[in-house]
Order: structure tokens, then C-alpha cells, then sequence
């Protein structure tokens, strides 16, 4: 049992309740929140209780590579991180760079991530990824996207995938992680491969997911229009520079979009996040750090620089005629909506997650509010909208497993990631001398 936390509900209230967690799932809210005895009580006084966040959009494996580059643009980090560090990737190294990626998104808070995993070459990769998926308490949904490179050869793509479908199951603890594709997409790929791996997801009933709408990689979206390929099955990644036909498209298909602000803005892939275009067009659009070796790895900033972009983007017309803005476009709740709602929709667990119901999965996060910087007027939820971050999360509850309570990781999960990831590192500093 949560005790007496202030709960957010699903319509944006906000009230001081109890929250009953029984087999996984929640079990009761207020009055309904009955107990049976032997409940572990969870005192929540002074706490924020909601949702864990839902990371439509995250590259795992460059968990071990955080902070490391900077100031280049999409092709000069791809050739620096994913072919001069990631190429020489062993297995171990692909577990280790899971595992503290997980680290790093259960410390923010997040409890589910889009796994966009382009750096396996092999079924041991592919082993070692899940199992570091698993091992870490996160829910997830793989994206298999083989190894990345600019040759562009995917030889063993089918065969790897092929793999992964067949032996995952042991890994479907009640759900948790579940598969996908990752696509190279029309920016990488020609209409003959895009047929063959649209095809490949198909034949094994997997969602697709593609990088698409990047600056001076145009038309992605009417490529596939093009060849029949559309549909509510495909998740676009970035999608800033969609024309309004592409647009009218992806919306038409039942797309999705995962837009990441802080990449997609300091990168150079487009002038705005394409947060505002989705939501004007009936898109379903969730969050995503994309790369923390690049950017952040929270989605409260994500959260933030999202609602700042967009209003910039609207504004900018009277702004630039001399006028202030009577009004303003969207809200901080339409964001942290993206945050969890939204992020479970472009995934495809709504049913499942995304919000505090009971029947839901208990994937709830606990922000502690008696830190100066998250006090408010009457207010926590935009308190913690504007200031919340990493170290503001006191507890994580995943599928209700503890895997975060009183600001630290439990189950020795921090100790036994560090060890990993610090192996790792020193193998990758030897490879790189």
C-alpha cells in the first residue's frame, strides 16, 4: 500500500489517497483500496504519485557512452559513437551499455522505454540485450535494428530477427518486454529493402519503428506512401521536417511519432520538435532521450524543452510583427500526457500503462516534494513539471517490483551496473588507444 501520497488521476487532478498494489497491478485506489493484512505500507507523505514516464525513443546500448560527444551533426556522431566505439562492441559490452542505460532512465524515473537497439551483430548481442533488459526491472519493447553501419549491410538483419522472435519468450515475464523492428527506413535504405523489412515485420507481427523527417533527408513518409507501406503499425522517430502531405498521411495510417527534443533541436535535425505538427494533425506522439552519449537522460528536460519549442514555434508570427501572443498553445499537463498517456499509445501498451487506474500495471513513480525547489502555492503537479529531475524521484515501481525507494536503486542493481559498465569502459578506452 502507497500511504497517503498526493496521487495524480488520469483527468489532471490531483488528491491525497491511498493506492493498493496486489499481484503486479493496482488493486484499489481510496475507498477502494482495501487491504488484506500483510500489505508492505509505503508512506507517501508529502510525495507526487504518478505514472512512471514512457520513453518512446531510447538507443540502450549507449548507456556506457553517455556524455560523449558533442557540437556534431548527425553523420560526424554517427561515424564517432555508433562505428568508432559501437562497431567493436562485444557482448559483454552490449550489456554492460544496456544495463546502465536502464540505470540511468529507472533514476529518472522512467519505468518503460522504446529500446531502439541498432548495435547487435550477433544472437550473442541480441542475448545480451535482452538480459540486460530483464535483468534490470525496466518494461521495455525492443526494437531490433541489427548493427549499424555505414555499409549498410544487413546480411544476417533476417536471420538475427528471426532469432530474437523465437527465443525471447523466457523473457515475457508478465509481459514486460515485449519486440518490435527497427528499420533503416527510406533515408538508408532502397525501396527494394524497405519492401523486404516492412515485409519481415509483417510475416512476424512486430511494429516497425524508423528514423524519418530529418533535416536534408527528405520525403521519407511519401517513399513509403509510395509502396504501399503505411500503416498503424509504424512508429516515425524525430518526423520534424514532414511536409503537411506527409503529415496528412502518417495521420490517414494511424502512424505514430516519437519526437526527442533535446537531440532533434541541438543536433540539427530540425528547427522544432515535432510535438506541436502531431497533436495539430491527430497524431499520437510520445517523448524520448533518443541518446544519452548526446543529450539528456531524463524526459522531465525533455518535457520541458517540448513545451518551450512549441509555444516559440506558435508565437514566433506576432513576435516577429511586434505583438504579444493573447494566448498560449498547449499546457504543461498536454506534456507530462506525452510523458506517460501518450508515450504507452505510440508503444502500444495504453491498455496496460500510462495511467494511475486500477487494473493497470503498477508502474508508478514518487517524486519527494519537500525539497525547496518542488514546493508550490497549491500546485505539485506543475511544481514538478518545471523543476523535477533525476534525483527528485524517490521511488520506482515497475509491474510492483521496488526498483528505486528512497532515492536509491535496491536489489544491489546500481553496484552490479556500475561494475559492468566501468569493465566495459576500460575495454572500449584500450580499443580506442
Amino acid at each position: 500500500m502507497i500511504r497517503g501520497g498526493r496521487v495524480l488521476f488520469p483527468d489532471g487532478t490531483t488528491r491525497i489517497t491511498d493506492v493498493v498494489i496486489r499481484d503486479g497491478r493496482i488493486a484499489g485506489i481510496g475507498e477502494d483500496a482495501t487491504v488484506i493484512g500483510d500489505e508492505e505500507i509505503i508512506d507517501a507523505h508529502d510525495q507526487l504519485v504518478m505514472p512512471g514516464l514512457v520513453d518512446t525513443h531510447r538507443h540502450m546500448w549507449l548507456g556506457s557512452l553517455a556524455a560523449s560527444s558533442s557540437d556534431v551533426t548527425l553523420f560526424s556522431y554517427a561515424q564517432q559513437i555508433n562505428e568508432g566505439h559501437g562497431g567493436p562492441f562485444t557482448s559483454e559490452d552490449v550489456y554492460a551499455g544496456v544495463l546502465w542505460g536502464a540505470v540511468q532512465a529507472i533514476s529518472a524515473g522512467v519505468t518503460t522505454v522504446a529500446d531502439w537497439a541498432h548495435n547487435l551483430g550477433s544472437e550473442a548481442d541480441i542475448d545480451a540485450n535482452l538480459r540486460a533488459l530483464h535483468d534490470s526491472g525496466i518494461r521495455a519493447r525492443l526494437y531490433f535494428g541489427g548493427k549499424a553501419g555505414s555499409s549498410g549491410d544487413q546480411s544476417r538483419y533476417e536471420a538475427q530477427a528471426r532469432h530474437l522472435h523465437a527465443t525471447h519468450a523466457p523473457y515475457r515475464v508478465h509481459g514486460r518486454i515485449a519486440l518490435g523492428l527497427a528499420v533503416r527506413g527510406p533515408a538508408m535504405a532502397t525501396p527494394a529493402e524497405n519492401d523486404f523489412d516492412f515485409g519481415l515485420a509483417r510475416d512476424l507481427g512486430l511494429p516497425i519503428s524508423l528514423h524519418a523527417g530529418m533535416a536534408g533527408l527528405p520525403g521519407a513518409v511519401d517513399q513509403l506512401g509510395s509502396q504501399d507501406l503505411l500503416g498503424p503499425d509504424v512508429n516515425y522517430v524525430h518526423a520534424n521536417e514532414f511536409t503537411e502531405r506527409e503529415w496528412k498521411q502518417v495521420a490517414e495510417s494511424g502512424g505514430t511519432v516519437s519526437a526527442t527534443p533535446s537531440v532533434d533541436m541541438t543536433m540539427g535535425l530540425g528547427i522544432h520538435p515535432a510535438v506541436g505538427a502531431a497533436l495539430d494533425h491527430g497524431v499520437t506522439v510520445g517523448l524520448g532521450a533518443d541518446t544519452v552519449a548526446y543529450g539528456p537522460s531524463d524526459l522531465f528536460t525533455e518535457m520541458r524543452l517540448a513545451l518551450a519549442a512549441e509555444r516559440s514555434r506558435t508565437n514566433a508570427r506576432l513576435i516577429d510583427q511586434g505583438q504579444m501572443p493573447g494566448e498560449l498553445r498547449h499546457s504543461h499537463l498536454a506534456m507530462l500526457d506525452l510523458a506517460t498517456r501518450g508515450g504507452a499509445q505510440v508503444l502500444g501498451f495504453a491498455d496496460q500503462i500510462g495511467e494511475i487506474t486500477v487494473g493497470r500495471q503498477a508502474d508508478l513513480i514518487m517524486l519527494d516534494l519537500s525539497a525547496p525547489h518542488l514546493d508550490s502555492f497549491d500546485n505539485p503537479v506543475l511544481a514538478a513539471f518545471l523543476s523535477a529531475g533525476p534525483r527528485d524521484v524517490d521511488t520506482v515501481i515497475v509491474g510492483g517490483r521496488i526498483l528505486k525507494r528512497r532515492g536509491t536503486l535496491t536489489d544491489g542493481l546500481l553496484q552490479k551496473a556500475r561494475l559492468e559498465v566501468r569493465r566495459s569502459r576500460a575495454r572500449i578506452r584500450g580499443r580506442s588507444l
